[in-house]
C-alpha cells in the first residue's frame, strides 16, 4: 500500500481525533480543498477507516470492560450502597453496551445483504 505523506497522516490523525476538516488543514498547513482531494483518494479513505475502526474497536473493548463494573455498582444499589450518580453511570455504560452490539449487528446484516445481492 502506498505510504502517506507527513501532512496526510496529520491530517488522518486529526480527522480519527474528532477534529474538523478546517482545524486538520490549519494543523497539516494545507488547505480543506486538499483535505476534500484526499478524502477522494482511494488509499488515504482506505487508510483513514482502518484507522476509524482501530479507535472503534479500542473504544468498544474499553466500553465491555467497565460492564463488569457497571453489574458490581448495580448489584450496590440492590441494597442502597451505591450512590445515583454511580447508577446514572452504570445505566449510561450498559446503554452505550447496547448501542454499540446493535452497530455491529447492521453491519453484519449489511455485509450478507451484499453477499447475497451479488449471488
Amino acid at each position: 500500500m502506498a505510504k502517506l505523506t507527513e501532512k496526510q497522516e496529520i491530517v488522518l490523525l486529526g480527522l480519527v481525533a474528532g477534529k474538523s476538516r478546517a482545524e486538520c488543514a490549519k494543523l497539516a498547513e494545507v488547505s480543506e480543498s486538499t483535505i476534500y482531494n484526499w478524502l477522494n483518494d482511494e488509499t488515504f479513505r482506505k487508510r483513514l477507516k482502518e484507522a476509524q475502526a482501530r479507535v472503534f474497536d479500542e473504544t468498544t473493548a474499553q466500553l465491555h470492560g467497565l460492564a463488569s463494573l457497571a453489574i458490581e455498582s448495580l448489584k450496590r444499589g440492590l441494597d442502597g450502597r451505591a450512590k445515583a450518580a454511580e447508577i446514572r453511570t452504570a445505566i449510561a455504560i450498559f446503554a452505550q453496551t447496547t448501542k454499540l452490539r446493535e452497530m455491529e449487528l447492521v453491519e453484519r446484516i449489511e455485509k450478507l445483504e451484499r453477499i447475497f445481492q451479488t449471488r
